[in-house]
């Protein structure tokens, strides 16, 4: 790792909001041989509600081999992302051998939109081993800001100690398009010590200012920046008692979620970044809390958030939503997020992501939705898209199109799960690159990986 110790108000300033509300409202009612394959899959819709004809007039999806896994037992990740206010692209890659474990990181720079590229560079190591626990220092979501020039990223700083996760959310700039990184300044929404290297397991550390990072930057009409994140400290009071999850025992309170708001200070020349006030819901609603946090802009001006669940026998495989009013100072109660029409759909505990097309100017959601009730984390398939109806906010259910399914000679523990995705800044498609991970039934990491390019007609 590369922190040293983090910085303190000076190189960045924060500051807080003690306001609460009603909790929760349960909603019952490399390229290497891209011409290895190459399958145009249209005419997909789930639910079926849309013909092959409608649904080919509207979405093509293109799935093509991007990269095989390098020997049995390991997965290789791919993930691309514009770091610049162009064309500048950003391509990651790594190896996986166990879970959230990602090894011999590195990346290469295009200029040019990917026509060409830069050599690969080794990165750091993300995960270390240090006082006795497990640490990740790691980059998440990034976004270039034309309001200050410069590339802006959220890293997190995990420590896992006592059989427990505690997480933290440092902000970091760039001024290369995401090259070089200059010092991290902490999230923070309350009084806790600072990163500090000689202890890096300190209680008044780990256990304040828990924050970790959601899936994207977003930002809105007025310039500012909003990043929400999850696994905070909530004034929760767990009536029942009861734990659904070892991660988080019955006492937990890093179970909420809350956006920071970035402000450009050009004096100062870094964010102020205030933090709204917190939403969550109880244990059996969702045992892990409200996770991996995706903001989007609405049409209207509000910010939707929509989070991952964790199911437990009152709520299994639900997502859930909030929206802002005032630039994600507060939220709304937390609702399970369903169909336009209020019918409901089961999704896993997986990752999600919002984009909008430069085509038809409408917000999407992608995911994971199944056709039977899920086990957790599983069935991580088929992978969908569906327009946003950003009125109620819902997804509207006869735009449901499949990305990609689970295939005859596929194991039924593939996961269609934790992509990147970007919409082409030339031709406008969407790109989403994803490692089918578990797709051959007699080796669960040797795992290949995909990009699909997704067409709107």
């Amino acid at each position: 790792m590369d922190t040293g110790k983090a910085s303190k108000p000076g190189c960045g300033r924060y500051s807080n909001s003690k306001r609460y509300v009603r909790p929760y409202i349960i909603g019952f009612g490399v390229i290497t041989n891209v011409s290895v394959l190459a399958i145009v899959l249209t005419g997909l819709a789930f639910p079926p509600t849309l013909s092959a004809e409608e649904n080919a007039k509207a979405i093509t999806v293109e799935r093509t081999l991007y990269e095989r896994h390098p020997q049995p037992g390991i997965s290789v990740w791919r993930g691309m992302q514009y770091t610049g206010p162009g064309l500048e692209r950003e391509e990651t890659r790594s190896l996986m051998a166990k879970s959230d474990t990602p090894e011999k990181p590195k990346r290469r720079y295009s200029p040019d939109n990917g026509r060409t590229w830069g050599p690969w560079e080794e990165l750091p190591e993300v995960v270390s081993h240090e006082q006795g626990a497990r640490m990740y220092w790691g980059r998440g979501p990034t976004a270039y800001d034309p309001a200050s020039g410069k590339t802006v990223s959220i890293w997190l700083h995990q420590t896992h100690c006592n059989g427990l996760y505690h997480n933290q959310s440092f902000c970091r700039l760039s001024e290369d398009n995401g090259k070089t990184w200059g010092e991290p300044v902490q999230l923070r929404y309350e009084d806790g010590a600072y990163l500090d290297r000689d202890n890096l397991t300190n209680p008044e550390f780990i256990n304040k200012n828990q924050a970790y990072f959601g899936n994207n930057i977003c930002r809105l009409r007025d310039g500012k920046l909003v990043h929400a994140v999850a696994a905070v400290n909530v004034p929760y009071e767990n009536k029942t008692g009861k734990s659904f999850h070892p991660w988080f025992p019955a006492d937990a309170k890093n179970i909420g979620s809350l956006c920071f708001i970035g402000t450009w200070d050009a004096d100062t020349e870094h964010y102020t970044w205030q933090a709204g006030a917190p939403v969550w819901v109880p244990f059996e609603v969702s045992s892990r809390g409200l996770l991996e946090p995706e903001t989007a802009a609405l049409s209207d001006g509000r910010i939707l958030v929509v989070w991952r669940g964790s199911d437990t026998p009152v709520t299994p495989g639900r997502k859930w939503f909030s929206v802002s009013d005032d630039g994600g100072k507060t939220l709304s109660p937390v609702q399970e997020l369903k169909y336009d029409d209020g019918s409901r759909f089961y999704s896993p505990s997986s990752i999600h992501r919002m984009i909008r097309s430069s085509v038809t100017k409408k917000l999407y959601w992608v995911g994971n939705i199944c056709a039977e009730l899920p086990n957790a984390n599983s069935p991580r398939y088929p992978l969908v898209i569906a327009e946003v109806e950003e009125t109620i906010p819902a997804l509207k259910r006869d735009t449901v199109t499949v990305i990609d399914d689970k295939g005859p000679e596929d194991s039924p523990k593939l996961q269609l799960s934790n992509f990147s995705v970007l919409e082409d800044r030339e031709n406008n498609v969407i790109e989403i690159y994803l490692t089918r991970l578990g797709a051959d039934p007699d080796d669960f990491w040797g795992s290949d990986a995909y990009k699909y390019t997704l067409r709107f007609e």
